[in-house]
């Protein structure tokens, strides 16, 4: 049966991301194959490679308001070393800090980490 409302969406090998146990998904990080079962799978049978490696090292799996991020800022980095778990308010002043400012209505050439 086809998908999507035109019938014409790419599926499987077809898809430009799709690979048979690794994706990259659109925001840049690597989703494996682990199997519908696994509990860290979506519905089509993949899971967060950071979040597999996170949980395969013995650490619990991040409560709400927490997540994992890489410390080098390489999403396909997936080495526990790469990895800290941080509260989603940290995550979100560490991103803020490294976004460009806006001064009258225009971003500033200034660096934001540094002035």
């Amino acid at each position: 049966m086809p998908r999507g409302k035109h019938g014409h969406h790419a599926r499987a090998n077809r898809q430009h991301r799709w690979n048979e146990k690794r994706m990259i998904t659109r925001e840049g990080y690597v989703k494996i194959r682990v199997g519908r079962t696994h509990p860290l799978a979506d519905p089509n049978g993949y899971a967060y490679e950071h979040l597999v490696v996170w949980v395969s090292a013995g650490r619990s799996r991040p409560k709400r308001g927490f997540l994992l991020r890489h410390k080098n800022q390489v999403k396909t980095d997936n080495r526990i070393e790469n990895l800290k778990l941080i509260s989603r308010a940290e995550h979100n002043r560490l991103n803020n800090r490294q976004m460009p400012r806006m001064e009258n209505g225009r971003f500033s050439k200034k660096n934001p980490v540094t002035s």
